[in-house]
């Protein structure tokens, strides 16, 4: 990530040199993407809550990745692998939003800028953000716009905490105004034993690790 240039510049002020681990994640991120995303679809919090205190409810509504629309802010490596994913899968559509309106990768079905958002909020049902972490991106899920998603959407993060306020996801789960989430990152990190996400409804937390992969 380039959060760590976006606070010290200095830290790389070498022009010539420039590191980068793009490329590296989309695979596995990815997986963990579906993975959650269809935990939520399939109310998978819910029905281990049942097991868990030894019921037997079993008529939860379930949906489908398949014929499904979702909505990805970010373009880059991740979240072009997490569109492959989907459309695999039989998405029906995957729109993307990017600060140019624009793509590299050709698997999105519409790609539009970022000043788009809050116009289509309104009928986004999945939501994965894969963002880095920038003066830009910072609260961009914020309660204004978590307010304007239906109480059916689903909310995915797999790029930076900073990106959503916490504090108004937790609200709005909690009040039955959002359907579910999904957060692999969080701020701060590790997040403190007192954290109002730790009880949040209907919310996968898991510790930073859609990253990781074993070879």
């Amino acid at each position: 990530g380039v959060d760590y240039y976006c606070k010290d510049p200095t830290l790389f002020a070498n022009p010539d040199c420039i590191l980068s681990n793009s490329n590296c994640y989309g695979v596995t991120i990815s997986e963990h993407v579906i993975m959650v995303l269809l935990m939520l679809l399939r109310h998978m919090p819910d029905y281990q809550e049942v097991v868990r205190n030894r019921g037997w409810e079993n008529q939860l509504p379930v949906r489908s990745i398949r014929d499904g629309e979702f909505t990805i802010l970010g373009t880059g490596n991740i979240g072009a692998t997490v569109a492959e994913r989907l459309h695999a899968m039989g998405a029906a559509k995957v729109t993307a939003l990017s600060r140019s309106g624009k793509a590299k990768e050709p698997v999105f079905d519409e790609v539009l800028p970022i000043s788009e958002l809050n116009s289509i909020l309104p009928q986004v049902k999945g939501l994965i953000m894969a963002l880095p972490s920038t003066p830009e991106t910072i609260h961009i899920l914020n309660r204004e716009r978590i307010a304007l998603l239906p109480e059916d959407a689903y909310v995915i993060n797999v790029g930076r905490g900073t990106a959503i306020d916490q504090d108004a996801l937790v609200d709005a789960l909690n009040s039955g105004a959002l359907a579910g989430a999904a957060l692999d990152v969080m701020d701060p990190e590790p997040l403190p034993q007192d954290h109002p996400l730790w009880s949040a409804k209907n919310l996968i937390l898991t510790p930073h690790i859609s990253g990781n992969l074993t070879l």
